[in-house]
């Protein structure tokens, strides 16, 4: 009777551990800068994990280096659930290929949770270059070689307009940023002359008339801007590059506790209100296991390598 009691009492701890947790706030790290399309990702996220988990998840803001400030954090962080952290392309693929030496390894030191969404860029252009088009914009650049410069606030967005400027044949001054809407800045104050943008930050400039949109990264058009050209269709062909975002932990959290929130996002994504809020800002609902995602970051790192490769860039 005894043995009985026991096996019974063990099998039954990890649903005790499940349902402790969590027991206070869980923090959620964004890497880049409030406002970014990533923040505003983490934010609908947090609203609906407030009530799925039963504590307030608080979302922090730690942006620098494409990434890898905020995620290094994260991944130093005691592996209990109570800190969370966005991955990306950027964080959890591309910058493996950006850095020469990287903080961290998305392959070991993440405990990936779930994909939540994907996206396209959109490349936009300052509202005063005379282009109206991918076209235009590839012609006169090769008439004014060296002469014009882009911004990128991401890892993922620097290889999205490394790959325009390979592809399209000519030269551009590559600049840093610390996210989006800082490039967006600039590009509207005439400092850049292209930036590669999310579509909530590209298309609400766009629509202002403070930027021109010229196409958008993905294989098939944006249901957000239907009228939006892909690269592909607009002179650059088989230009197809996407974007993701997903949940993760530092590597050793508890499996059970992954398995928690793993369930938690699943329920929040399928909120009307949160994939209306997501369709509003260009993005699409995608969901995964754990291990679905980590096997998505394996094979992404693979191919925004090869992107890295072929748009001639060298790591940092």
């Amino acid at each position: 009777m005894k043995r009985r009691l026991f096996a019974a009492l063990m099998c039954a701890l990890p649903v005790l551990a499940w349902a402790a947790y969590p027991e206070k706030p869980v923090r959620l790290i964004v890497p880049f800068t409030p406002g970014s399309i990533t923040d505003v990702v983490a934010r609908a996220l947090a609203q609906g994990l407030d009530s799925e988990l039963g504590q307030s998840v608080v979302v922090e803001n730690r942006a620098g280096a494409n990434g890898t400030v905020g995620t290094a954090s994260a991944i130093r962080s005691e592996p209990d659930g109570y800190t969370l952290f966005m991955v990306g392309v950027s964080t959890g693929a591309s910058n493996v290929s950006a850095f020469k030496s990287l903080p961290y390894d998305p392959r070991k030191d993440f405990a990936p949770i779930g994909l939540v969404a994907e996206a396209p860029f959109m490349l936009v252009s300052r509202g005063d270059l005379p282009v109206d088009s991918v076209k235009d914009l590839i012609d006169y650049a090769k008439a004014n070689p060296g002469k014009l410069s882009y911004g990128y606030g991401s890892g993922s967005a620097q290889l999205c307009g490394a790959q325009v400027v390979s592809m399209g044949g000519f030269t551009a001054t590559a600049v840093a940023y610390r996210g989006v809407p800082q490039a967006m800045t600039d590009l509207m104050g005439g400092v850049l002359d292209f930036t590669i943008a999310d579509m909530v930050n590209g298309l609400q400039q766009a629509q202002a008339g403070r930027v021109k949109a010229l196409g958008v990264t993905s294989k098939t058009r944006s249901p957000l801007a239907p009228e939006l050209p892909t690269l592909a269709e607009a002179g650059l062909p088989d230009y197809d590059l996407n974007v993701w975002f997903g949940v993760a932990a530092p590597a050793g959290t508890p499996s059970d506790v992954i398995a928690r929130v793993n369930q938690a996002l699943g329920n929040v994504l399928q909120s009307s209100s949160l994939q209306q809020q997501f369709a509003t800002n260009g993005l699409t609902v995608r969901t995964s296991t754990p291990e679905g995602f980590r096997q998505l970051i394996a094979s992404d790192i693979d191919k925004w390598g090869k992107v890295f490769v072929d748009a001639g860039l060298t790591p940092q």
